[in-house]
């Protein structure tokens, strides 16, 4: 199955839980993982912010980086950017990035945002509905 990861379900895989075991295994679970761009610029800027919250250090920040890298395909905002108009129809502006993508793959979303559900279009998976539906 192929799922477009949101930033908030990024941000959890800089600390120990289920989010980061899906991540690390996507392959072995039958996952193809893509985020935009974007989401891996965010994580980036953040970086302060993530330190605190995951309790790791640059380096360790670094290597998850990497980790994150090699398990998720980053997708160029140029491949998908003619969705964007399509997306803003569904979502608000930071997460049309997320919307677009899924549309050009014709794919479902992974994310813990509330929000997201509110639209019908594109399949919504919060961390427990995908934790269900691969059954770890």
């Amino acid at each position: 199955m192929q799922l477009i990861v949101d930033t908030n379900i990024l941000l959890s895989f800089f600390r120990d839980n289920p989010v980061r075991f899906v991540i690390l295994n996507s392959k072995l679970l039958n996952l193809e993982l893509f985020t935009p761009e974007y989401a891996l610029d965010e994580l980036n800027k953040n970086e302060s912010g993530i330190l605190k919250y995951g309790k790791i250090n640059p380096e360790q920040f670094n290597k998850m980086l990497s980790d994150l890298a090699k398990s998720i395909k980053i997708i160029p905002e140029e491949s998908f950017k003619e969705y964007g108009s399509q997306a803003g129809e569904l979502i608000h502006d930071k997460d049309i990035p997320f919307f677009a993508l899924a549309l050009k793959l014709d794919c479902a979303i992974w994310s813990n945002e509330p929000a997201f559900k509110e639209q019908s279009k594109i399949k919504i998976f919060n961390t427990s509905d995908l934790r269900n539906f691969l059954k770890t």
